[in-house]
Protein backbone atom coordinates (compact mmCIF):
# COMPACT_ATOMS: atom_id res chain seq x y z
CA UNK A 1 0.00 0.00 0.00
CA UNK A 2 2.56 2.21 0.80
CA UNK A 3 4.65 1.67 -2.57
CA UNK A 4 1.33 2.90 -4.52
CA UNK A 5 0.86 5.99 -1.88
CA UNK A 6 4.43 7.08 -3.21
CA UNK A 7 4.08 5.96 -6.62
CA UNK A 8 0.61 8.57 -6.97
CA UNK A 9 3.41 11.20 -4.90
CA UNK A 10 5.49 10.47 -7.38
CA UNK A 11 3.52 10.97 -10.54
CA UNK A 12 1.84 14.52 -9.34
CA UNK A 13 5.79 15.62 -8.50
CA UNK A 14 6.56 14.94 -12.17
CA UNK A 15 3.20 16.04 -13.56
CA UNK A 16 3.54 19.22 -11.92
CA UNK A 17 6.82 20.15 -13.29
CA UNK A 18 6.45 19.22 -16.73
CA UNK A 19 5.47 21.94 -19.09
CA UNK A 20 5.26 21.44 -23.05
CA UNK A 21 7.69 24.01 -24.73
CA UNK A 22 6.59 26.39 -26.68
CA UNK A 23 9.66 25.53 -28.91
CA UNK A 24 10.90 22.38 -31.34
CA UNK A 25 14.35 21.37 -31.04
CA UNK A 26 15.70 20.19 -33.91
CA UNK A 27 19.16 19.72 -35.72
CA UNK A 28 20.66 21.01 -38.92
CA UNK A 29 22.49 18.82 -41.80
CA UNK A 30 25.32 19.99 -40.23
CA UNK A 31 24.69 19.11 -36.52
CA UNK A 32 24.15 22.61 -34.96
CA UNK A 33 20.79 22.54 -32.89
CA UNK A 34 17.95 25.07 -33.84
CA UNK A 35 14.75 26.00 -31.88
CA UNK A 36 11.87 27.21 -34.33
CA UNK A 37 8.76 28.46 -32.41
CA UNK A 38 6.25 25.71 -31.99
CA UNK A 39 2.52 27.01 -34.09
CA UNK A 40 0.20 26.76 -31.69
CA UNK A 41 -2.75 28.19 -34.05
CA UNK A 42 -5.19 25.63 -34.48
CA UNK A 43 -7.26 25.46 -38.16
CA UNK A 44 -9.64 23.21 -40.15
CA UNK A 45 -7.60 22.02 -42.77
CA UNK A 46 -9.21 22.27 -46.18
CA UNK A 47 -9.39 18.35 -46.16
CA UNK A 48 -11.76 17.82 -43.73
CA UNK A 49 -14.43 20.79 -45.10
CA UNK A 50 -13.68 18.51 -48.79
CA UNK A 51 -14.09 15.17 -47.09
CA UNK A 52 -17.79 16.23 -45.24
CA UNK A 53 -19.26 17.49 -48.54
CA UNK A 54 -18.32 14.53 -50.65
CA UNK A 55 -19.55 12.55 -47.86
CA UNK A 56 -22.59 14.42 -47.91
CA UNK A 57 -22.97 13.63 -50.90
CA UNK A 58 -22.30 10.55 -50.98
CA UNK A 59 -25.06 9.82 -48.28
CA UNK A 60 -27.55 11.67 -50.12
CA UNK A 61 -27.19 9.80 -53.56
CA UNK A 62 -27.49 6.57 -51.57
CA UNK A 63 -30.33 7.56 -49.58
CA UNK A 64 -32.20 9.23 -52.67
CA UNK A 65 -31.65 5.92 -55.57
CA UNK A 66 -32.64 3.74 -52.25
CA UNK A 67 -35.97 5.44 -51.45
CA UNK A 68 -36.54 6.84 -54.92
CA UNK A 69 -36.12 10.93 -55.32
CA UNK A 70 -40.45 11.84 -55.11
CA UNK A 71 -39.83 9.88 -50.99
CA UNK A 72 -36.63 12.16 -50.45
CA UNK A 73 -37.73 15.56 -51.45
CA UNK A 74 -41.29 14.70 -49.31
CA UNK A 75 -38.73 13.92 -46.19
CA UNK A 76 -36.63 16.77 -46.77
CA UNK A 77 -39.77 18.62 -46.62
CA UNK A 78 -40.27 17.68 -43.16
CA UNK A 79 -36.84 18.24 -42.02
CA UNK A 80 -37.35 21.92 -43.87
CA UNK A 81 -40.29 21.98 -40.43
CA UNK A 82 -38.32 20.80 -37.64
CA UNK A 83 -35.85 22.13 -35.30
CA UNK A 84 -32.85 24.26 -36.59
CA UNK A 85 -30.92 20.99 -36.32
CA UNK A 86 -33.38 19.49 -39.14
CA UNK A 87 -33.21 22.40 -41.02
CA UNK A 88 -29.88 22.72 -41.34
CA UNK A 89 -29.42 19.36 -41.90
CA UNK A 90 -32.19 19.71 -44.76
CA UNK A 91 -30.24 22.49 -46.58
CA UNK A 92 -26.79 20.30 -46.69
CA UNK A 93 -29.05 17.77 -48.05
CA UNK A 94 -31.13 19.75 -50.76
CA UNK A 95 -31.27 17.68 -53.92
CA UNK A 96 -30.06 19.55 -57.02
CA UNK A 97 -30.81 18.67 -60.33
CA UNK A 98 -27.68 16.80 -61.47
CA UNK A 99 -27.70 14.84 -58.13
CA UNK A 100 -31.27 14.08 -59.09
CA UNK A 101 -30.53 12.25 -62.80
CA UNK A 102 -27.37 10.53 -60.62
CA UNK A 103 -29.52 9.12 -57.95
CA UNK A 104 -32.36 8.56 -60.97
CA UNK A 105 -29.55 6.57 -62.66
CA UNK A 106 -28.56 4.35 -59.76
CA UNK A 107 -31.84 3.43 -58.56
CA UNK A 108 -32.44 2.68 -61.94
CA UNK A 109 -28.72 0.32 -61.63
CA UNK A 110 -30.23 -1.06 -58.36
CA UNK A 111 -33.35 -2.28 -60.20
CA UNK A 112 -31.62 -3.84 -63.08
CA UNK A 113 -29.30 -5.98 -60.62
CA UNK A 114 -31.90 -6.81 -58.83
CA UNK A 115 -34.73 -7.72 -61.48
CA UNK A 116 -31.48 -9.77 -63.70
CA UNK A 117 -28.85 -10.62 -61.44
CA UNK A 118 -30.56 -11.28 -58.00
CA UNK A 119 -33.98 -12.52 -59.28
CA UNK A 120 -35.41 -10.17 -56.71
CA UNK A 121 -38.06 -7.92 -57.62
CA UNK A 122 -38.53 -4.22 -55.56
Amino acid sequence: MQALQNFGMFRRRFADQYQRSSSVLSFNHDGMEVARVRNRSRYLPLWHVVFFLYLALLIRLVVAADIGTASYEARMLQMRNGTVVERVAAGVMQMDPVSQAIALKLRAGLTVLNERILDRRI
